[in-house]
């Protein structure tokens, strides 16, 4: 019963898809491929291919902050777990294991914001390159079949 349904679903799918009914894809600009692959690299850098300085300044400078703060932060807290391990009284103990899980929080919440400043920065880019060189806006599914496992999976490109 799952598998007919499956392919059913598969079949469904197929129909929509434009790579299926023998439309091309009219070419991507080159200039917004190689932007959307600096901006993928380090955030600010598609920024700076585009000649947005200010911008790209400042998704520069977040970036190295946030991860900046990520590694002084895994590193106090590495030292409040060192102390934590070899304390002698509970209450030491304690007290450092607090601290140890108070640095990896903040240490986790730099780099939630370091991939904030990622998507962001991706987001910038894909909008302002979009609007510059234009682009059509899309929903692809992208349906495939896994010989070796028989798996069933579907990929999904949407461009705005």
């Amino acid at each position: 019963m799952r598998k007919p349904l499956t392919l059913l679903l598969l079949a469904v799918l197929l129909a929509g898809s434009p790579a299926l009914r023998g439309e091309e894809k009219p070419p991507e600009e080159p200039r917004l491929r190689k932007a959307l692959e600096r901006s993928l690299l380090f955030p600010g850098l598609g920024q700076l291919y585009e000649k947005q300085y200010a911008k790209a300044a400042l998704f520069a400078a977040l970036e190295v902050a946030c991860l900046s703060l990520a590694v002084v932060h895994a590193r106090a807290g590495n030292d409040a777990y060192r102390r934590y391990r070899d304390a002698a009284d509970p209450a030491d103990a304690a007290a450092w294991r607090l601290e140890t899980e108070r640095r990896d929080r903040r240490r986790n919440t730099a780099m939630l914001g370091a991939a904030g400043v990622w998507v962001l920065n991706m987001a910038d880019i894909f909008v302002f390159t979009r609007k510059k060189y234009g682009g059509e806006r899309s929903l692809a599914v992208h349906p495939f079949y896994h010989h070796e496992t028989h798996a069933y999976g579907a990929g999904v490109t949407c461009r705005f």
